[in-house]
């Protein structure tokens, strides 16, 4: 058994893993980063604890940390997460202290993929880029059963990728990056400047609002949504024609709306990929939600120690 444990800025989620990929006891969270990063990694701990607990204190083998921000990975150290409010966090250290078994660090978006890729959307593949929508875009990429990180640990960082230069100013300070036009958020915004949320009632403007609309067939909906696939066509066709995957999963709460989605992307896609006449990359959405990023941290150890194969 091994845990994995999913860290964001609101919440923490975990599980009990098994050597078949499943979750087998879970638990979660508020992470309250306000508090600090001891007070957030000794919550986690307690967490761990009352999970093996609750199954019957299962022997475990390890345990994974899937996080958002840039890490230092050697160290099992947090360098600096926004999200988190963490900057030099030793975090793998004093949860090792806590757990008394080796723990492992990853991008949250890192682990996402790993998930998917040995238990849901992507398994069976060999080449899979997973993209998650939401307030931006992340993404993982996995060749022949490994991640690739990059040779700075700092690859998969598809959501700032341009796709119109000189466009939407981005968080990055660029200009024009895919997540500008294709996140959750730029969806909701693209929403709003339409008015498609006018006469609405509510207390805030969210995605369950815009496709309840796209449902009822509001022409502004329509529209802006047929111009949100064109630049989640436009990004994932650079990938196909940079990586040639064999599988693209698309996760976030987006990928809720399956076929609705997904039909319109794959045939604008297909206009869009160099290779027209060719058999292309498989678009799919994820099947295991918030599992995915539990089961990639808890198998955080397979990519530690360079076993080629994630899915043994």
């Amino acid at each position: 058994m091994k845990i994995g444990i999913d860290l964001g800025g609101t919440t923490i989620s975990m599980g009990l893993v098994n050597d078949r990929h499943e979750v087998v006891e879970k638990a979660e969270g508020l992470t309250c980063c306000g508090e600090g990063p001891a007070a957030v990694i000794g919550r986690m701990g307690r967490m761990a604890r009352e999970l093996l607990h609750k199954a019957g204190n299962p022997p475990i083998s390890c345990a994974g940390l899937g996080c958002p921000g840039v890490l230092d990975r050697e160290a099992g150290a947090v360098i600096y997460s926004n999200n988190i409010r963490w900057q030099q966090v030793y975090v793998c250290r004093e949860l090792k202290e806590q757990l008394k078994v080796p723990v492992y660090v990853e991008n949250d978006a890192n682990c996402a993929a790993m998930g998917e890729y040995l238990a849901g959307a992507g398994r069976g593949s060999r080449q899979m880029i997973m993209v998650t929508f939401g307030t931006g875009i992340g993404g993982g990429i996995i060749f022949d059963g490994r991640l690739y990180l990059g040779s700075h640990g700092n690859a998969n960082i598809i959501g700032h990728t341009l796709i119109e230069k000189g466009g939407r100013e981005c968080t990055c300070k660029r200009k024009g990056c895919w997540e500008c036009y294709a996140s959750t958020r730029a969806l909701l915004l693209s929403a709003e400047k339409a008015g498609v949320f006018n006469g609405m009632d509510g207390p805030e403007l969210n995605g369950r609002l815009f496709f309840e609309a796209l449902k009822a067939g509001q022409e502004a909906a329509l529209r802006v949504f047929d111009e949100y696939t064109d630049y989640v066509a436009e990004g994932i066709a650079n990938l196909i024609n940079i990586f040639d995957p064999e599988r693209i999963v698309i996760g976030g709460g987006v990928s809720a709306q399956g076929e609705r989605l997904l039909g319109p992307v794959r045939e604008k896609v297909k206009q869009k990929v160099y290779f027209k006449e060719m058999e292309t990359a498989q678009i799919v959405c994820s099947l295991l939600a918030n599992d995915a990023a539990i089961i990639g941290a808890a198998n955080l150890s397979a990519q530690k120690y360079g076993q080629n194969d994630l899915s043994f």
